[in-house]
């Protein structure tokens, strides 16, 4: 018989990416990279020239893969690059996309806006989005920003982003990834629900610090679930466009709760399946057969016996 807890466990693993994907999000990263080193530097490519960030190199991406599964990679270059469009940074995003078009001349759509550039896969996989930076010697980034006119980021710090994220992960064995698999399906099945990943990702380290330090320990999955969109709504002001999803989210999380409480782990993964993706939350099959039910089935009267 199948908890609750032990669904969850599914539910993450169903979560996670094989390693087919995997694969095939480092070939596209590489590759990219690997073309940008040859027009720039003329050679091959080498770690240096390279910064992986957001949910690929935090392992929070989840499945399925859609069409907004982009890779964030940042590319860097040199003092001689930086200095040459140091007044023209929509001029550096524009070499960048030309640099990738001769690369990728099939299907594959590069687009260049804001910050970076965009390569998107005819496979309809994983994208990725490459953003050229120049680095500091703080290890900070200065970043293009083709808007307003143009102009330079001075201290982008997507060190400090991911070091905040493993540090959580490593203190609470591995639930700061966890939570953040399981709270982006949420959001991706939650209809007009906007959480972005960023802060969705710094609430849950923030969560876990005041309420789960040490990780997950003997505590419950649902009741961690539960736990931390009631954090997150009584953190919301009741005008906040994310308030009645929390609020939607929390009364199904407290029926489930209090169902599995009960022993009926049927009807629990049912209200989970409802928060969640159905087709990747495991429904349980069996609910706990109890004392007291057991108690009630062998005394009831017997007609037959009359």
């Amino acid at each position: 018989m199948k908890n609750i807890d032990n669904l969850f466990s599914e539910f993450i693993d169903n979560l996670s990416l094989t390693d087919a994907q995997r694969k095939d999000a480092k070939t596209k990263y590489t590759g990219v990279i690997d073309c940008l080193a040859k027009h720039f530097y003329d050679r091959d490519s080498n770690s240096n020239d390279q910064f992986l960030f957001g949910s690929y190199k935090t392992r929070t991406n989840i499945r399925p893969i859609d069409d907004g599964s982009d890779v964030d990679v940042l590319f860097k270059i040199d003092e001689d690059t930086y200095e040459k469009y140091e007044d023209n940074p929509s001029g550096l995003l524009q070499e960048v996309r030309t640099a990738l078009k001769e690369k990728y001349t099939t299907t594959e759509e590069i687009h260049a806006w804001g910050k970076v550039v965009l390569v998107k896969f005819s496979d309809g996989h994983h994208n990725v989005e490459v953003l050229p930076a120049f680095e500091n010697d703080d290890d900070t980034f200065k970043i293009p920003n083709t808007e307003n006119g143009g102009s330079w980021e001075e201290d982008f710090n997507p060190r400090e982003q991911v070091d905040s994220f493993c540090e959580s992960n490593e203190d609470t064995d591995g639930l700061t990834r966890e939570l953040t698999k399981i709270i982006k399906n949420w959001v991706r099945n939650t209809s007009s629900l906007t959480y972005k990943s960023y802060q969705l990702v710094t609430d849950v380290i923030d969560f876990l610090y005041d309420t789960y330090p040490d990780g997950k320990g003997s505590n419950k999955y649902d009741e961690i679930v539960q736990a931390f969109l009631i954090y997150k709504k009584n953190r919301l002001i009741s005008n906040d466009s994310k308030y009645t999803h929390f609020e939607t989210a929390i009364k199904r999380a407290n029926r489930a709760v209090q169902y599995e409480k009960e022993g009926k782990h049927i009807e629990a993964s049912e209200e989970w399946r409802k928060v969640f993706d159905c087709n990747l939350f495991p429904k349980a099959n069996e609910n706990e057969q109890r004392e007291q039910d057991v108690l009630i089935f062998s005394t009831a009267p017997k007609p037959w016996s009359y």
